[in-house]
């Protein structure tokens, strides 16, 4: 057993070594597919309406609901984006629902109006959603999967 335990050391050393190189990654938000942090934007700031679905949703006077997330990739933006789609139907003349797939542009294609978008709303891993009414202010922000109630109670409330 003896000539065993320097082995058993070398093991346990690369393991701490390669956990010490890879929970930087891990914990980074945006692969675990959980927000954190503070977005840049807050209730009650003018939202960056800056693409040009955003900025033909506000000069329709409809309330948007832009949603950053990957529904593809993460199951709580999978299950919020349905949430969503559920509701809006019967507010397709007074809200547009906008999706932004931020993250997975910006690691598997070319940087582009949605990355840019992230940037401006300073939101680090996925879902996030937020309300935005018809004079452009954000109303409510949603950090993390918002089950439907909540969003068409905060959408009514906006649309009052």
């Amino acid at each position: 057993m003896i000539q065993y335990r320097p082995f058993h050391l070398f093991l346990l050393l690369s393991f701490v070594s390669i956990s010490y190189l890879i929970l930087p990654v891990s914990s980074y938000a945006g692969l675990r597919g959980l927000p954190e942090g503070k977005s840049r934007v807050e209730v009650g700031d003018n939202a960056p309406l800056t693409t040009d679905d955003l900025r033909k949703a506000h000069e329709d006077g409809k309330v948007i609901l832009l949603m950053f997330g990957n529904p593809d990739h993460c199951i709580w933006c999978e299950k919020m984006w349905s949430n969503i789609r559920e509701i809006m139907p019967q507010y397709v003349n007074e809200a547009a629902a906008i999706l932004k797939t931020h993250r997975a542009s910006k690691f598997w294609g070319p940087e582009d109006e949605a990355v840019a978008l992230g940037e401006q709303y300073g939101v680090i891993g996925e879902p996030w959603l937020f309300v935005i009414d018809k004079d452009g202010i954000v109303r409510h922000i949603f950090m993390g999967f918002t089950g439907k109630g909540e969003i068409e109670a905060r959408l009514e409330e906006v649309l009052k």
